[in-house]
């Protein structure tokens, strides 16, 4: 069965997306598989954001993101590594 497409989205509701996967990693056993799951949809949000607005719309979720909690940063560094023009 095929997957049906993504419906388009802006940058405010992958952004939100972002804060809910960070609040769900932060609640799971650190190497378990859902860390491991939200990892990696943490991952394909930020590769959702630079096809929008490329890395100032990183930037923006990432200040966001450690605007509501500092730890972020290092889990959006680590998921977001791969994403070409993204540097920490």
């Amino acid at each position: 069965m095929a997957t049906p497409p993504r419906k388009p989205q802006d940058t405010a509701t992958v952004t939100a997306a972002v804060l809910s996967i960070l609040s769900a990693l932060a609640g799971a056993p650190a190497g378990s598989p859902a860390a491991g799951a939200f990892v990696s949809a943490l991952r394909r949000r930020g590769e959702d954001l630079a096809g929008l607005g490329g890395v100032e719309a990183l930037r923006e979720a990432r200040d966001a993101a450690v605007a509501a909690s500092p730890g972020h940063a290092s889990a959006i560094d680590a998921a977001w590594s791969t994403i070409p023009g993204w540097t920490a």
